[in-house]
């Protein structure tokens, strides 16, 4: 073997561990790969970690496992040490600087309590004041754009032009829905899928690249195949009602011979025949152990890609363990027709308009710009907590004073509060300095008013300060030279970060 030929292999197989990592890792309490996603846990040991694989492959052997990010706080006696990575996936914290990551600013909000106002890197004001654009070119192709408000636009142009002055920026294709998966590599596929634009794939992950930015999912394969081809041998749709649990030869547990066929038709698909039930007993087994509450009130619907509607994601889990349903969509499943009708135009937006989420997981005025906007992709209404800007829309908020400063400008009572209020609008938290500076305080000599929030600083006269604002007009006023010897309180340093990009 040449030596271009053993290194293209031995690079190949790195992919392909690599790629695999995601599965792999899952139920092993000592994983040799793990996946580059910024999701930071808490450990057991005190220790924040870029993920839970991670938290798993470092300490394989010992006893520490992933427990509540509260127990990452210097209040809870962590040193507030982490194993973070360095990906570039920018984030901004409540300070007004920007991050590396997420895992970055998890450390610092143990140190000094720092909150994430939003993905995407932080914005000056003055750039909230920019002019917008009032149309943009068809041939823009810096797009899909994944914005730190969660929608996904066609170009940065349509961004800027669709949320003026709201400090929307571009973020990383991660932290959208249907940009999530845009720079994924596939492998050689396994099982084709059928997508619900009618074409079929070499597998999910393909129809996922190859759609990036539009909202396609898996269905049944059995739509792709035409029913004149298909007689009996690809049922289109199976009658739940009378269910017969089969074994299928891969191992999955189907609720009717029908259901066998339906998801297992089609080119480039094993075989998979009816077996001895004896061969899923155990799956059955350990599958039974799982259960879910129903609430029938307050029901959170999401689509398999089985066709089938379930009641919540945890129901979703257990077909999972049974027959290694996914998830197609959040929002129950819909009838899959060829002719779809769009809509041209809309009327004015009113008043009493309440924002709607879409299954694609961007948030619309209105259900019928939803429409317009999204004709041909099967998006409809979802739970508005499924949406980056209608998550808290009906958060129930205490009257604990709290305050902070919104990027409108206005002061309010708490962030849940804030988020409350701007249900479907970009308002993100910023430093309360900005709301104050806009109310008309202006900071010079030693007339200035100090934002309430708790960010000691020790002084060089080894006194404790609230914060570097409190020191600075402690100066002024005394006359002194009393500069910050150290951010904490004194005798208790805490390190600067050294993460920002400024």
């Amino acid at each position: 073997m040449c030596r271009s030929s053993y290194f293209a292999e031995s690079f190949v197989l790195f992919l392909v561990l690599a790629g695999g990592a995601r599965a792999a890792w899952e139920g092993s309490s000592c994983p040799r790969f793990c996946p580059k996603e910024n999701k930071p846990v808490c450990g057991s040991d005190g220790v924040i970690y870029t993920n839970e694989c991670d938290l798993y492959r470092r300490n394989c052997g010992l006893e520490v496992e992933t427990v509540e990010d509260k127990m990452c706080t210097r209040s809870r006696g962590s040193f507030c040490g982490n194993k973070c990575n360095l990906d570039r996936d920018l984030v901004c914290g409540s300070d007004g600087r920007t991050y590396l990551n997420s895992c970055v600013l998890k450390v610092e909000t143990c140190k000094r309590g720092i909150r994430l106002s939003h993905v995407g890197p932080c914005m000056n004001a003055t750039a909230l004041e920019e002019p917008c654009p009032e149309q943009c070119s068809p041939n823009d192709r810096d797009g899909p754009v994944c914005a730190s408000n969660g929608n996904v636009y066609k170009s940065i142009c349509e961004m800027k032009r669709h949320t003026c002055g709201q400090g929307v920026v571009k973020t990383s294709e991660k932290f959208c829905q249907t940009t999530s998966h845009c720079k994924e590599i596939c492998w050689k596929a396994s099982k084709a899928v059928c997508g619900s634009d009618g074409h079929i794939y070499a597998s999910s992950c393909q129809m996922k690249v190859k759609n990036c930015g539009r909202h396609v999912f898996e269905i049944p394969i059995s739509n792709c195949i035409p029913q004149e081809r298909a007689i009996t041998n690809c049922p289109a749709e199976c009658d739940s009602a009378d269910p017969q649990e089969v074994c299928g030869s891969d191992g999955n547990i189907y609720a009717s011979p029908c259901e066998l066929r339906m998801l297992n038709c089609g080119p480039n698909n094993d075989k998979v025949i009816a077996v001895d039930w004896l061969r899923c007993a155990a799956k059955a087994a350990r599958c039974s152990l799982l259960t879910c509450k129903d609430d029938p009130e307050n029901p959170d619907f999401v689509c398999g890609n089985d066709g089938r509607t379930y009641a919540s994601p945890c129901h979703l889990r257990m077909a999972s363990c049974t027959r290694g349903t996914e998830l197609a969509h959040v929002g129950a499943c819909m009838k899959i027709t060829p002719d779809n009708q769009c809509v041209e135009s809309c009327p004015e937006q009113r008043e009493s308009d309440l924002p709607v989420c879409g299954s694609d997981g961007n948030v619309y005025r209105t259900e019928c710009e939803m429409k317009k906007q999204t004709c041909g992709q099967h998006v409809i209404p979802v739970a508005l907590h499924h949406c980056t800007a209608t998550e808290s829309c009906n958060n129930q908020c205490d009257r604990k004073v709290q305050s902070a400063c919104g990027s409108d400008g206005k002061i309010y009572r708490n962030l849940c509060e804030m988020r409350g209020k701007n249900c479907g609008k970009y308002v993100y938290e910023v430093p309360m300095a900005r709301c104050l500076a806009l109310a008309g305080f202006r900071f010079t000599g030693c007339n200035r008013i100090c934002p309430t929030e708790y960010d000691p600083v020790c002084g060089t006269d080894r006194k404790t300060y609230s914060n570097e604002c409190f020191l600075q007009l402690e100066n002024c006023r005394s006359r002194s030279l009393v500069v910050k010897k150290y951010h904490g309180k004194c005798g208790e340093p805490v390190a600067e970060p050294k993460a920002y990009i400024y």
